[in-house]
């Protein structure tokens, strides 16, 4: 399958272990995560991913559609993302994806939209 990679990453992202993330991303990585601040190299970008999976107890991506640019280093995953707090409250989120990687096979840029507010708040009765 020609964008098996795309797979693979999303596989060691949901393993929620930041080494099995990092060893992802190019030096020059261009991160965007909901609306913060975009990250354009490694080390602050595993520093923030590291923070994030500190702030969840697991995660698992559901796949919905995947569309591929005509290079296969070009990938774009909508998924139902279901988080798990510490708390034991799983919370599925919409989340879309725009990976492309560089010739060495690492993600020179990883662009994820979604509204993360909800993993956040309190849960209501």
């Amino acid at each position: 399958m020609a964008l098996e990679w795309v797979a693979d990453f999303f596989r060691d992202a949901d393993t929620v272990k930041i080494d099995n993330l990092a060893k992802w991303f190019a030096d020059d990585i261009d991160l965007r995560f909901a609306n913060n601040p975009a990250i354009r190299d490694k080390q602050t970008a595993v520093e923030v991913m590291g923070g994030f999976y500190s702030s969840i107890a697991g995660m698992k991506h559901e796949p919905v559609h995947m569309y591929a640019a005509g290079d296969d280093d070009t990938a774009s995953q909508y998924a139902i993302v279901t988080y798990t707090r510490h708390d034991g409250r799983d919370v599925p989120l919409p989340v879309s994806s725009l990976l492309h990687r560089n010739a060495a096979g690492q993600l020179d840029k990883l662009w994820i939209y979604i509204d993360i507010a909800p993993l956040y708040a309190e849960a209501t009765a």
